[in-house]
């Protein structure tokens, strides 16, 4: 199975530094440009499906990605943003370091979604597509923390703890090919 992992255009809280979490925000007029580059740069690759996380980022940059290959798109909630609880909306500037200490320890007690909750709902995600798309080419775009973990787990089954916690996001309209 061959899987092309696309972390989302940039949006305009992207670009204010403000913490999105699940918010619907929207491209920017510079993300929607990143987006098309991408699309221009795979539109020969024969995506079988598109697989995306429902909020309005990630939509906006599926709709453009598909554009050349009219594939059949899945919303998928396992590959939804981070819940970043009490700080989504929030400026990454204006946080204090006790508030920043808690978003990098993914503590429950703000509304914050767990390192393990995280990777729990991509692996579950990953087997899906192993006993369902084994044969397919397919397209996820999601954010961040998502694409980091689907690139971490690749041919493996599981990560270690400190591979949780040290992950590396993508760049804003990233794409990277995965053989799983």
């Amino acid at each position: 199975m061959e899987i092309y992992v696309m972390r989302h255009g940039r949006t305009v809280w992207n670009e204010k530094h403000i913490c999105q979490g699940r918010s619907q925000n929207r491209l920017s007029k510079t993300g929607k440009l990143q987006v098309e580059e991408q699309a221009l740069k795979y539109k020969d690759v024969n995506f079988d499906i598109i697989f995306t996380s429902p909020l309005m980022r990630t939509m906006q940059t599926t709709n453009i990605m598909n554009k050349y290959h009219k594939a059949k798109v899945i919303r998928d909630e396992r590959i939804i943003e981070v819940n970043q609880g009490i700080f989504t909306g929030k400026q990454k500037g204006k946080l204090t370091d006790e508030q920043k200490f808690a978003i990098n320890q993914s503590k429950k007690d703000n509304g914050i979604e767990t390192y393990e909750e995280v990777y729990k709902r991509t692996i579950d995600f990953i087997n899906y597509l192993r006993q369902n798309y084994n044969d397919k080419k397919i397209l996820v775009v999601t954010h961040g923390m998502i694409s980091s973990y689907i690139e971490k787990i690749g041919n493996r089954t599981s990560l270690e703890q400190n591979e949780l916690t040290n992950y590396s996001t993508f760049d804003n309209a990233e794409i990277k090919k995965i053989t799983i």
